[in-house]
């Protein structure tokens, strides 16, 4: 799982770290916080996640399509849940339907950009600042060297040092008065310049604090977990409406498990993780509620016994052909 992990970590984050740079770009050019930037790689993972929306509200209909076939099993296997369960499986894979794409495999499609979001902001120097690989290794091998002439606590995770010193880089241009060996003038202007523009601080909130429970940090994570749950709580009620009889499979890993590694991720990592998990909610709610009337499940049904009946026809027409 590491290797994956690692595998997604180094290949994804320097692709996702030029789109990012990409939109800081116009977000800089209007004077924004870093943070827009982020909402706007968040509405881009959401498109390219679109298919999968589009085929869960698929799903729904081929739910609600079943639902008539559901409450025959259960019926006629009253009080016998082995075999409810067992036919209701034979039932799904007949009909080629997975019910845990309506609950689960969105969450987990979301890795690959949580990962390669990990990446880019935790390397603000070359996915925000834009420098390159050189010149960020030069002013992180620096910073540690300062905080280990001035007693400046740390700590021993590496991949917080970028964020550090934006944090310290009063200090560190005050300790290095004089300049960084192979770091050029302009790149450390343009540091200087991300940091009294306040580029990485959206709403009063540093995108490169890890949140806890005892600042103003607090915020994030409670709103991750509430956006998380409601969106949860609409895809249910959208689940329900298209079969109101059946349990619905998915339901359980949507209701609770997205609001709690929703909480989980933005107390474990930087701010803007959070502010990506966030927006990505609240965006998942409003194309929620637009794919639902582009793609009604009503309409959906339709479409799909029409296709059926075409199918059978066609069927019978040549057994006849066959069998003259």
């Amino acid at each position: 799982m590491a290797g994956i992990y690692e595998f997604l970590y180094d290949v994804i984050s320097p692709i996702f770290g030029y789109i990012m740079l990409f939109f800081y770009s116009i977000v800089d050019g209007l004077n924004a916080s870093y943070g827009f930037a982020i909402i706007l790689f968040t509405i881009f993972a959401r498109m390219v996640m679109l298919p999968t929306t589009i085929n869960q509200q698929k799903g729904m209909a081929k739910q609600q399509r079943l639902a008539p076939k559901l409450r025959r099993i259960q019926e006629k296997y009253a009080g016998n849940q082995q075999k409810i369960q067992e036919e209701t499986q034979n039932l799904y894979a007949r009909e080629g339907y997975n019910p845990m794409s309506a609950g689960c495999v969105p969450l987990l499609i979301q890795f690959p950009f949580i990962i390669g979001l990990f990446g880019v902001l935790y390397n603000p120097l070359r996915y925000a600042i834009g420098l390159d690989k050189g010149t960020t290794d030069l002013l992180v091998d620096a910073f540690v060297k300062m905080a280990g002439d001035t007693g400046l606590d740390i700590g021993k995770s590496e991949m917080y040092y970028p964020l550090y010193l934006l944090q310290h880089f009063d200090k560190f241009t005050e300790y290095f008065s004089a300049g960084v060996e192979g770091v050029s003038a302009a790149a450390l202007q343009k540091v200087e310049t991300f940091v009294a523009n306040d580029r990485f601080i959206f709403f009063g909130f540093e995108l490169g604090v890890k949140p806890d429970f005892k600042s103003k940090y607090v915020a994030i994570p409670v709103l991750s977990g509430l956006t998380s749950l409601a969106s949860a709580y609409i895809t249910q009620l959208q689940q329900k409406k298209a079969n109101p009889t059946a349990n619905a499979p998915g339901a359980g890993c949507t209701m609770l498990m997205m609001p709690a590694m929703s909480v989980w991720f933005t107390t474990m990592f930087p701010t803007g993780i959070g502010v990506y998990w966030i927006v990505s909610n609240l965006f998942a709610m409003i194309q929620s509620v637009v794919m639902k009337k582009i793609y009604s499940p009503q309409k959906n049904v339709a479409k799909d016994m029409v296709k059926e009946t075409i199918e059978r026809r066609s069927r019978e027409d040549s057994v006849k052909r066959i069998n003259k």
